[in-house]
């Protein structure tokens, strides 16, 4: 059975105890027992089904204790997850500090879909990131036809 898939984006506001609606489009396709930590570029926080971070953290698994610069980037994606999450009975999840704090994130937030997972961007990030993609369009276009598509898909 295929995951839910997450699409679209949503203004929010995260309350004064540090927790974020997570809007109900999206709450099927977190499902229950969902991960949270950074997004690979460490500048969103990010929401992993069970699925998505099982896959994540197998290819994690691959790289072996006596790579040093491998185990740092395993440091970094692990160290800044938290498994076992769940939202409240209103839907909620609290976004720990230390994730806000790396992801530069204030009150106001958006939440982004990203197909297989969910992000939560602070707002004013959210908007310079897709304003400078715009920007970037073609050769966002050229880079994944280029790198991921063969020709005449």
């Amino acid at each position: 059975m295929a995951a839910a898939e997450f699409s679209g984006n949503y203004p929010h506001n995260i309350d004064p105890k540090g927790r974020a609606t997570i809007p109900a489009a999206y709450r099927e396709a977190l499902g229950e027992g969902f991960t949270i930590g950074l997004n690979n570029e460490f500048n969103a926080i990010a929401l992993y089904p069970i699925e998505k971070w099982q896959d994540m953290s197998a290819r994690l698994d691959r790289i072996p204790d006596s790579d040093a610069r491998g185990m740092a980037y395993v440091r970094l994606i692990k160290a800044f997850s938290f498994t076992n999450q769940s939202l409240d009975g209103q839907g909620r999840v609290l976004l720990p500090a230390v994730l806000r704090q790396k992801a530069g994130m204030d009150k106001a937030i958006r939440f982004a879909g990203m197909g297989r997972y969910l992000e939560i961007w602070d707002e004013a990030r959210f908007v310079a990131a897709n304003e400078a993609a715009e920007q970037d369009i073609g050769a966002l276009l050229d880079y994944i036809n280029d790198r991921y598509f063969a020709p005449g898909d």
